[in-house]
C-alpha cells in the first residue's frame, strides 16, 4: 500500500507530540514566551507558540558573529529532566558546525537573569529525527533547574546557513495537577472526553484542545471545565465535545491552567474510529429478564425508574454479554451507558 510524503510527515508530527505527552510519563511544557534576540531572527514568536508545525528562522550573523533566541517556560524546568528544542538545519550539520552552536540554559528570578549550563550542539545530542524533513529533536539532561533557554548560533562555516527552531521543551516541576487518566469515546453525541486526577494544587481550569489528522499538532481550544483548586483528593471530569465531525479522526489533550495563568499539558488521547457508534439499542424490548445491549462506549450501565431516579447498577463481560433485569418489578425503565450518558427506555414485562 502507498502512502504519500504528506501522510507519513503528519504521522511522524504526531508521534513528536505523543512523546511530548505519555500517559504516566513526567508532564512536558513548552516555552511560551521570547525574551531575548540578536542577530538575524524571523518569525521569532512561533518558536514559542506551542505549535510543532511552526517554526522561527535563525540566519548566522556576519556583522556580530553570531545569532541567539531564547524563550522562557512558564515554570520552572527540573534538573535531571530532559529539556531541548525541536529544530530542523537546512543542511546535514557537520562537527565543525555543531562546535558553532549551543543550547544554554538561564534561570530568572524578578529583575536577575543568572546562567546556568551549556551545551555544545555536539551528535551525542541529536537523540532522534522525526520527520523525513529534516526535523530534530536534540535533548539533553540538565544539572539545575531552570526557566529560560536560548539556541546560539555563531560558527563562520556555517554563514548562509539557516535553523528552523520549532519548540523548545522541558519537564514540569512540580507539577500543579498529578492526571491518572485521560480517554476520548466516540459516541452519538459527540466524542466524550473523560480524566482523573489524583491531586491538584492551585488549579484554576481545564481547556480542552482538539486537533485533526490533517494537522495533529495544531490543537484548538474549545471548552472549559473547572477545575477542584487545591485538593489531595482524587476528582473525575468529563466533557462532550459535540462539534466534533464523524467520519474524522480526531486527537485531543489538556491545557491545565492554575491561579497564576501558568498553563502545562496533558496526554493526548486518540479517537481511532473512522465514524461514531451507533445509538444505545437493548433487546428483546419489552423484557421478562435477559436484556443484550448494543451501541454502548462501555461494559457500565445504570437502570433508572421511570422518574429517573436510580434502581441498580449492572455491567456486562465478554463471557456474559446480556444483563439479567429479572428481579424488576414490571413497569418502565431507563437504561444509562455510564461512559456516555446516553439512554434508552425499556419495559420490563411480567
Amino acid at each position: 500500500m502507498y502512502y504519500s510524503p504528506l501522510h507519513w510527515l503528519r504521522t511522524l508530527l504526531l508521534l513528536a507530540c505523543l512523546c511530548l505527552s505519555l500517559p504516566g510519563a513526567a508532564q512536558i511544557q513548552y516555552a511560551n514566551k521570547v525574551v531575548l534576540e540578536d542577530g538575524i531572527v524571523s518569525n521569532n514568536s512561533r518558536a514559542a507558540d506551542g505549535n510543532l508545525a511552526t517554526n522561527a528562522i535563525v540566519k548566522p550573523s556576519l556583522v556580530l558573529g553570531y545569532t541567539r533566541l531564547r524563550v522562557s517556560f512558564p515554570i520552572t524546568a527540573a534538573a535531571g529532566k530532559e529539556a531541548g528544542m525541536y529544530i530542523r538545519p537546512n543542511i546535514l550539520i557537520s562537527a565543525a558546525l555543531l562546535g558553532g552552536a549551543t543550547l544554554n540554559t538561564f534561570y530568572q528570578d524578578g529583575a536577575t537573569t543568572t546562567p546556568v549550563d551549556s551545551h555544545v550542539l555536539s551528535s551525542n545530542l541529536l537523540a532522534l529525527q522525526i520527520d523525513a524533513s529534516g526535523i530534530r529533536r536534540i535533548s539533553f539532561t540538565p544539572t539545575q533547574s531552570f526557566n529560560q533557554i536560548e539556541l546560539v548560533f555563531f560558527s563562520v562555516l556555517a554563514l548562509g546557513q539557516d535553523i528552523e527552531i520549532y519548540e523548545a521543551f522541558s519537564t514540569v516541576a512540580p507539577l500543579p495537577v498529578v492526571l491518572t487518566s485521560f480517554r476520548a469515546t466516540a459516541t452519538p453525541a459527540g466524542v466524550a472526553l473523560a480524566w482523573a486526577t489524583a491531586s491538584e494544587r492551585n488549579a484554576d481550569q481545564f481547556v480542552i484542545e482538539r486537533a485533526t489528522a490533517a494537522a495533529p499538532c495544531s490543537f484548538r481550544a474549545i471548552g472549559r471545565v473547572q477545575a477542584a483548586g487545591t485538593t489531595a483528593q482524587a476528582r473525575t471530569y468529563q466533557y462532550v465535545d459535540a462539534g466534533a465531525a464523524p467520519g474524522t479522526q480526531h486527537y485531543y489533550r489538556l491545557r491545565q491552567l492554575d491561579h497564576d495563568g501558568i498553563a502545562t499539558f496533558g496526554p493526548v488521547a486518540a479517537v481511532q474510529a473512522t465514524a461514531w457508534a451507533t445509538k444505545l439499542l437493548a433487546y428483546p424490548n419489552p423484557t421478562t429478564g435477559p436484556l443484550t445491549v448494543a451501541g454502548a462506549a462501555g461494559p457500565s450501565f445504570m437502570v433508572l425508574d421511570y422518574l429517573g431516579r436510580p434502581v441498580r447498577r449492572a455491567t456486562t463481560t465478554p463471557s456474559q454479554p446480556q444483563l439479567d433485569v429479572s428481579g424488576l418489578p414490571a413497569g418502565p425503565y431507563f437504561l444509562q451507558d455510564e461512559a456516555t450518558g446516553q439512554r434508552v427506555k425499556v419495559v420490563k414485562a411480567n
